[in-house]
């Protein structure tokens, strides 16, 4: 054969599925820019030196990672198509006298073409994009940047080998589908019947069954931790859920709608319904995906947004005063009035006299697993009676145990309680009970308890159930509960005696005061060794950089991620539509030589796509209403309490993702119409 040749047919066969390889070749060029993008983001010399680029650097790296993944499931599943729409083709070769090896080399320049164009244009989108990604990722975080361009040689290199490595699968794949099928197979591929599968009325049920599960789930459970550990279990529920939802379910729907004559038995229904029956169970999987992706673009957009602009009412709960200064000792002894007078000099020493506002006490946290007014301590026999982690999680608390002098230093009240009495409050609901006991101390009585705090304090330390109790004999009883702590040697339990110092900062900049927390940690622990047995030093300004370093990065992941599922959602709707349309294709054809006219068949297509198309947004809808509870727990351990935000970025979210979906179907609509009637759509 002519030098070439092979070449001219892998080109040739190219142009002339361009309708099905332009979005391939597309699909695998914004892969490779998007991997680029975030991998050189990461290695970037800026995330060493800005504030929160460590953070940002590792949301990065993640996102680098899950590209990749899905890049390579995803381009399995688009080449898996493309071959299965050309098995006719390769089995016409076959039958003119190629033998598999000359198909082969058909498939081998195919791939290198491909492989070429993905990373060459993949490659030159991510140089001409990667400085707008960084100019956007930075202004989010709260950075300037210079406008020099730069090239990351590691990121490039990356993605050929990974890309490339993809495309040799891609191309074993391939060659093993071909080699294992006979000619007259491949031929006769696109007119082979497939048996309408029968409704699986089990397989329904289990989906509903576990999707009921996975809903209750997402409603029922109060505490934030119990929901993040529940979360990716609910997930998985979800997901397996949604296809059989989707497989079985949707066989038994259109067995019910065949059983409705009223509703059956009309030229307009009869089609897409019968059409729809015939082969739903490879449909009901490609609608599954699609739901699927249009719920994770939904909640990850609207979490990371919500966490995102929300970034301040955050921040405030994270560190509610602008320096927080706390210092832990070695035992209850050591936190004297003469220890708080040291901590109290230093700090002010090195702020400058800067500070104001004033909040201190002393307090003795630890936590356990509370039940019937008695916390258990005891990690070993914490765990021998419980059963889940999700039962040990909603009956944790955390307990700081402090002076009651403190309590009216702060609040300006005077109260008179004796030794064995106690003052409560709580995080959550009203403390419900007349005595407050650690297992193995004294038992307190609760002579009251209070509706709120005369200090504020962070949204971490509240995460569980957090009790505060109030005590006259600090002194003794701190000492007490220390002691029993100790006796455990359990080094998974700690009761820690620590002092709290919370100020505001008047005249001092934003830069200034992110610059306080090295120097300030620096010279108290100088000054105050060898009491001193731990500390702990925040600045809101810090804080700050590090929180719009991570969330906004996370933020601009999540665009990035919902841009690229997006896009697979719809090349998954759009080969959907084009393999249903050529399978559809003869028996429309059939159908118009017996009469019907483009309007019915126009009126039929409709009909099938409304009928099925918009099922999975209006799933993810559901998925995404579901999902709100839950979300809004996750992200109360990142400090966003914002109800009403969260609401409006899940309503945003959805109206946007709904936009384009109809978009979408209009333009695959016409695609399916114009194959099945051989014309162009006009509306």
């Amino acid at each position: 054969m002519k030098k070439g040749f092979y070449l001219r047919l892998a080109l040739d066969g190219m142009r002339k599925n361009k309708r099905l390889y332009l979005p391939y070749l597309l699909t695998c060029a914004g892969m490779v820019t998007v991997f680029y993008i975030l991998s050189s983001l990461a290695y970037s010399p800026l995330m060493e030196t800005m504030r929160g680029g460590s953070s940002m650097k590792i949301v990065l790296l993640l996102g680098t990672i899950v590209i990749a993944l899905f890049s390579l499931l995803f381009l399995f599943y688009t080449n898996a198509f493309l071959v299965r729409r050309r098995n006719r083709e390769f089995g016409l070769y076959n039958i003119l006298g190629m033998n598999k090896g000359n198909i082969s080399r058909i498939l081998l320049w195919e791939t290198l073409l491909s492989a070429a164009f993905a990373l060459v244009a993949g490659l030159a989108g991510g140089l001409l994009f990667a400085k707008l990604a960084e100019l956007f990722l930075l202004h989010m975080a709260g950075e300037n940047v210079g406008f020099a361009m730069r090239v990351e040689p590691m990121s490039i290199a990356a993605a050929f080998l990974f890309f490339g490595a993809i495309f040799v699968l891609l191309l074993i794949a391939s060659l093993a589908r071909v080699s294992l099928s006979k000619p007259l197979d491949l031929l006769k591929s696109e007119a082979a019947g497939e048996k309408p599968p029968k409704a699986n009325w089990l397989f329904a049920l289990a989906g509903v069954a576990i999707l009921g599960t996975a809903y209750y789930l997402a409603v029922s459970i109060d505490a934030p931790l119990t929901a993040l550990m529940l979360f990716f279990a609910a997930v998985l529920m979800v997901i397996v859920a949604t296809y059989l939802l989707f497989i079985a379910g949707s066989v038994a729907l259109c067995k019910l709608l065949q059983k409705k004559k009223g509703y059956y038995y009309k030229p307009a229904h009869f089609v897409s319904v019968s059409s729809m029956a015939f082969r739903m169970k490879r449909n009901g999987a490609g609608l599954a995906s699609i739901c699927i992706l249009a719920t994770m673009v939904l909640v990850m957009l609207s979490s990371s947004s919500c966490l995102y602009f929300g970034g301040e009412d955050s921040l405030r709960g994270e560190c509610p005063y602008d320096l927080m200064v706390k210092a832990r000792f070695s035992s209850p002894a050591v936190c004297s009035e003469e220890t708080f007078d040291r901590l109290r000099a230093i700090i002010h020493d090195t702020v400058g006299g800067h500070e104001t506002e004033m909040a201190a006490y002393t307090a003795l946290d630890s936590g356990g697993y509370f039940d019937g007014g008695t916390l258990q301590l005891d990690g070993a026999a914490l765990y021998t009676d419980l059963t889940t982690s999700a039962q040990v999680t909603e009956n944790l608390r955390s307990v700081y145990i402090l002076p009651l002098s403190d309590y009216e230093r702060l609040s300006g009240t005077k109260l008179t309680l004796s030794p064995g009495e106690a003052l409560i409050w709580s995080s959550g609901s009203t403390y419900a009970y007349d005595t407050f006991t650690i297992k193995g101390c004294r038992t307190l009585h609760v002579c009251g308890t209070l509706d709120k705090l005369q200090f504020k304090v962070p949204t971490s330390d509240t995460l569980v159930t957090t009790y505060f109790v109030f005590v006259p004999d600090w002194e003794d009883y701190a000492q007490e509960v220390f002691d029993y702590v100790k006796a455990l040697d359990d080094h998974m339990l700690t009761a820690s005696p620590r002092q709290y110092l919370n100020f505001e900062l008047a005249g001092m900049s934003e830069d200034e005061q992110a610059e306080l927390w090295s120097t300030l940690r620096d010279a108290l622990y100088e000054r105050m060794e060898p009491e001193l047995y731990g500390l702990g030093v925040s600045t809101l300004a810090r804080n700050r950089g590090d929180y719009y370093g991570m969330y906004g990065s996370l933020f601009f992941l999540g665009i990035v991620l919902s841009i690229v599922f997006i896009a697979a959602a719809a090349l998954i709707i759009y080969y959907k539509q084009l393999s249903e349309g050529y399978e559809d294709q003869r028996r429309f054809d059939i159908m118009q030589k017996v009469g019907m006219t483009k309007r019915e068949i126009k009126g039929a297509v409709d009909s099938q796509v409304l009928t099925v198309f918009f099922a999975p947004l209006l799933l993810a809808g559901v998925h995404l209403a579901f999902a709100f509870p839950f979300v809004q727990k996750i992200l109360r351990i990142f400090g966003v309490n914002n109800t009403p935000l969260l609401v409006l970025t899940n309503v945003i979210c959805f109206l946007a993702f709904a936009l384009f979906y109809v978009f979408v179907y209009r333009g695959t609509a016409k695609a399916y119409y114009s194959i099945v009637s051989d014309a162009e759509l006009r509306r």
